[in-house]
């Protein structure tokens, strides 16, 4: 089974409307090997950015670019403090971005290291546009928003969303069946 997903990236400063956005990147993740799916990532001219083979119980194993197969936890770090849903990684510069809302329920926002307060790049999920048509509202469909300072490390910024967002989908998806499954059980044992 070969699954292919498209990210629009829609870079905000100058607006660009959604009909007018390009593909900027693609990511098919391929299911050959059920217990071994890989998630490769390519740019809008088709060159591989990333890929990563899916893992269970620990990181997926991540290769970016010429880089050497590693851990994603490695490049992807996620904050050891309690209760904080922060997740950093840090550009081939050395500088350091910082996820902030990597919770079910919260909004994914980017911050650089210039602003603690401005994201550079942010998740919009997809909505019904009420404002557009009361009675037959548009689905909007998500986004990730990207700031055109970041242009530089878009491929970063990608790749870090998707490993987060895969494990995100994930979580929920487990807590929504355990959600279900105790629901049954209840219903059965009143």
């Amino acid at each position: 089974m070969h699954v292919v997903h498209r990210s629009t990236v829609i870079l905000p400063t100058p607006p660009l409307p959604r009909r007018l956005s390009t593909l900027l990147h693609q990511h098919p993740t391929d299911f050959a090997k059920p217990d071994k799916p890989v998630t490769r990532v390519h740019d809008g001219i088709g060159k591989l950015v990333a890929e990563w083979i899916w893992r269970d119980a620990r990181s997926d194993l991540l290769t970016i670019r010429n880089r050497p197969q590693s851990p994603s936890s490695a490049w992807l770090k996620k904050s050891f403090i309690p209760f904080r849903d922060d997740v950093k990684f840090q550009d081939d510069g050395g500088a350091e971005y910082v996820w902030k809302g990597n919770k079910p329920g919260l909004g994914l926002q980017l911050f650089g290291p210039e602003s603690k307060t401005q994201p550079v790049a942010r998740f919009i999920r997809t909505y019904k546009d009420y404002n557009a048509n009361r009675e037959n509202p548009p689905v909007v469909p998500s986004a990730l928003l990207l700031d055109e300072s970041v242009e530089p490390i878009r491929d970063f910024i990608v790749i870090s969303f998707l490993l987060l967002e895969r494990r995100r989908r994930e979580t929920e998806t487990a807590t929504v069946s355990r959600a279900r499954s105790l629901a049954i059980y209840g219903v059965f044992t009143s």
